[in-house]
């Protein structure tokens, strides 16, 4: 599955119109989610994000934006992708429930749908039994694209930026510093978050097959947003556990972030999944309430 929806940006994905973070009809038909929140010395640039074609929606502000920022923020690091024993042996303990199966975590409701998909896809019950469902819900994703060949090359931008922040020696830090850090915090979620994060990925895949969602949904690049807006007031009103915990907790420690950036002057960069930043509990949202800052959207294509 694509990335930005693996972390609910990811993650990679009907509240527009309403929010006040929101810019202008013009403003996002500029270009991508792109924001500035300053304070005293201290400024931070504010990108969402989802998957690309290519590298078109690095406009001359975004990029002239990060070239000026001291330091890179982003969700999940991936420094352990090729883990020592332990890492290996935490990780896979995290992926594995001993006492109940993954059944068993879900509600009634979601378990059907679960078994229903899992039959179209040809997952076998005793593959995913022992698993947590963040752990299945991977495997899911992998059978569901399986057969479904992507029409072209996915340009991740948070990979494009760390790659860019590293050649020019810029420091990179992390939400989530590690996958073991990302295991850690989905094996963690409540069981409710746990069964809304399966039932969440479900109505994705029913979006996919019933062409609401294309293979390659770039349309955030032209400041459109349709998708993240229905994947988004779909987990507000009918996932509320997970909303909890994915949007008005992680969103939380961002805005904290933010004003820990602020209080240290010089200037920063932080890019996300489009989801964290928009809604009434988005980051920009956030900082507003907790009376940090005042974000200011920023056209696209200045």
């Amino acid at each position: 599955m694509k990335r930005r929806d693996c972390f609910l940006g990811l993650a990679t994905v009907g509240l527009a119109g309403v929010f006040k973070d929101m810019a202008s009809a013009s403003q996002r038909d500029a270009g991508p989610r792109f924001l500035s929140i300053g304070r005293g010395n201290g400024s931070v640039f504010l990108l969402g994000f989802g998957e690309a074609k290519d590298d078109s929606w690095v406009t001359p502000q975004i990029s002239q934006a990060f070239d000026k920022s001291s330091s890179l923020w982003l969700e999940v690091g991936h420094s352990d992708l090729s883990p020592g024993l332990e890492t290996q042996n935490r990780i896979e303990e995290l992926s594995h429930e001993k006492g109940r199966t993954f059944f068993d975590v879900l509600q009634p409701q979601v378990r059907e749908r679960t078994l229903t998909y899992m039959s179209e896809l040809g997952i076998k019950r005793e593959s995913v039994e022992t698993l947590r469902p963040w752990r299945a819900y991977n495997l899911i994703v992998g059978a569901f694209y399986s057969s479904r060949r992507p029409s072209s090359i996915t340009v991740l931008p948070d990979e494009m930026f760390s790659k860019r922040a590293m050649a020019t020696h810029k420091e990179v830090s992390y939400e989530m510093p590690t996958y073991l850090s990302f295991a850690e915090f989905m094996a963690n979620m409540p069981d409710a978050a746990q069964s809304d994060y399966i039932a969440w990925l479900l109505d994705f895949l029913d979006d996919v097959k019933n062409g609401r969602v294309i293979d390659m949904d770039d349309a955030w690049i032209r400041g459109k947003f349709s998708a993240e807006t229905r994947s988004l007031d779909r987990m507000r009103t009918r996932m509320p556990a997970l909303y909890k915990v994915m949007q008005v907790g992680r969103n939380a420690w961002w805005a904290r972030k933010i004003d820990q950036l602020l209080g240290m002057g010089d200037t920063h960069f932080i890019a996300v999944g489009n989801l964290h930043a928009m809604g009434p509990d988005g980051i920009p949202a956030q900082v507003r309430r907790l009376k940090i800052g005042h974000p200011v959207e920023l056209s696209g294509d200045a």
